[in-house]
């Protein structure tokens, strides 16, 4: 827990590497996303590599925001780790999960993936929108330390 409170980049840092590869072995795969009529086909390799940027940028600004001595909300830290983590691990799950033959049986069964999908990014998108005010807070006070 210390980890993530004082060196938040680090998790984001060891994240990198693991997500390049779990995107490399997704293979050809890709994601349909259909609006009107167009089709968008993105492969998923290419979500992961993205995802992979973002994380550092996450750390980059994290060890900044450290290195400069900027004092941040520990409690917007930890919620936007863990948030964006389990975030990500619940999008990475819910997808193959719901997929399979035994929730075949539902007739709404895309519907309750779409719906949880969008609930489960949603809570990701508050997440980024915590980090945002925990960065502003870091770059404008300096000398004022947060507790809880």
């Amino acid at each position: 827990m210390k980890l993530i409170i004082h060196k938040p980049y680090i998790i984001f840092w060891v994240l990198i590497p693991l997500m390049m590869i779990y995107g490399f072995f997704q293979g050809d795969e890709t994601l349909d996303i259909n609006i009107h009529d167009t089709y968008y086909v993105i492969i998923k390799l290419q979500i992961w590599y993205f995802l992979s940027h973002i994380f550092a940028i996450f750390g980059i600004l994290y060890w900044l925001l450290i290195f400069f001595n900027r004092k941040i909300i520990r409690r917007l830290t930890s919620i936007h780790v863990f948030t964006t983590i389990i975030g990500i691990l619940l999008l990475t799950i819910i997808s193959p999960l719901f997929a399979k033959e035994a929730f075949q049986i539902v007739d709404n069964r895309e519907e309750n993936i779409l719906i949880t999908e969008s609930i489960v990014l949603f809570i990701i998108i508050i997440a980024q929108v915590l980090f945002l005010i925990n960065l502003s807070i870091g770059l404008y006070k300096k000398n004022e330390v947060f507790q809880k």
